[in-house]
């Protein structure tokens, strides 16, 4: 073979060698497309207790599912998540979010507490409803002018989003298709449905949610805390299933001509369960709360032993002021014998902390239902009302 011909072969073979590169790259363009080549088949996801969302891992990548609240098997959306050292490997393909993030606007008060938890609130910059935050630290971020308020009152200020610029708007819409005007700006929305889990332990889960779009050392941190959870709720949750007795309860009040009663399979259900105590709708199937009248309430729990409330008192809660609320309440046995759990929603940060605390709300209710399980234990979140 002469000079010319070898060299028209090899010129041959590396157009062809060129040509199928480029094909490799066209089909693995994107990033779904390279999870899938990467992924084992038969990779489980690293969410345990929480339905509302799924992380696999391939190669770097992480995949994090997020499912529609109404229908845990319905995927609403899908994040590729990797570093940009794993994005350049790939070139020019698409649909990564790069992490760490570096901005972030959050609208929910319990992942704001996620964020302080994993000591990441120097990457936040944008919050909603900036009155009703608690936390002491962030509001000083709001004040000293770290961190604006996107919305508030129903109001959504895009100029000042766009201006603003977070890499990833947290939002947490009560329900999946619900539009948000900040969808304007093109800045990505990334829903966050912690409060629809059952499960006390896949409510504080959420927490390993934050973590993956801000690196693997935080995703440590959240897994680590996560761990310590779960390990100090069982240990509660198997001290009160030596109580010998179980104790009635219900909960919430009457409001507008209507009873907001917790659903049987709810995520307050499961805390009394595990308690020990007796919910008197525990064979419910909502797993949220429903609305009944006061006469059928009263009808069932009219003598049962206790009377759970969230509420918050300009000053020091009493049996007098909820008399004076509604004379109705007078009738229930809990409030006779002086056995209403309260919680103080304002001075406790209840709804911003006590998510990512299952463990320590499950300790109060076992303190109240069965003090002698806890003789020594000091509660945060609910007391028997004096």
């Amino acid at each position: 073979m002469n000079c010319l011909n070898k060299f028209f072969l090899s010129s041959i073979f590396f157009i062809g060698l060129f040509f199928t590169s480029c094909e490799e790259k066209k089909q693995i363009s994107n990033a779904a497309d390279i999870f899938e080549k990467l992924a084992d088949s038969n990779s489980i996801s690293k969410v345990q207790y929480a339905k509302g969302f799924d992380i696999y891992k391939a190669d770097g990548i992480t995949k994090l599912v997020i499912y529609k609240p109404q229908s845990n098997s319905e995927v609403l959306k899908t994040y590729f998540l990797a570093d940009n050292e794993t994005v350049d490997k790939f070139g020019f393909a698409q649909g990564f979010t790069v992490v760490p993030l570096d901005s972030v606007a959050v609208f929910s008060g319990t992942q704001l507490n996620a964020m302080k938890n994993l000591h990441l609130l120097e990457k936040l910059v944008g919050v909603s409803e900036s009155d009703y935050i608690l936390d002491a630290e962030i509001r000083k971020r709001i004040t000293d002018g770290y961190v604006t308020e996107l919305a508030s009152n129903g109001n959504f200020y895009v100029e000042r989003t766009l201006q603003l610029s977070p890499s990833v708007i947290f939002h947490s819409p009560y329900q999946a298709n619900e539009s948000n005007p900040l969808a304007a700006t093109k800045i990505p929305m990334v829903p966050f449905f912690d409060f629809m889990e059952n499960d006390p332990l896949g409510r504080a889960e959420w927490l390993k949610f934050t973590a993956v779009f801000f690196g693997k050392e935080k995703e440590k941190a959240a897994e680590k805390q996560f761990n310590t959870i779960v390990k100090q709720y069982k240990m509660y949750k198997n001290l009160a299933s030596e109580a010998k007795e179980k104790p009635t309860v219900f909960s919430d009040k009457y409001f507008s001509g209507q009873w907001y009663v917790a659903g049987g399979q709810s995520y307050i259900a499961t805390l009394f369960k595990d308690a020990g105590a007796d919910y008197l709708w525990k064979d419910d199937t909502h797993n949220a709360s429903f609305p009944l009248d006061y006469e059928t309430v009263f009808s069932k729990a009219h003598n049962a032993d206790f009377w759970r409330i969230v509420l918050s008192f300009d000053d020091k809660p009493s049996y007098d002021k909820l008399a004076t609320e509604n004379e109705l309440y007078t009738h229930f046995a809990a409030f006779k014998n002086r056995k209403i759990i309260w919680c103080d929603a304002q001075k406790t940060a209840y709804f911003e902390k006590s998510s990512l605390e299952p463990h320590i709300v499950l300790a109060d209710f076992i303190k109240v239902f069965h003090p002698q399980l806890l003789p020594d234990y000091e509660p945060r979140y609910y007391l028997t009302l004096p």
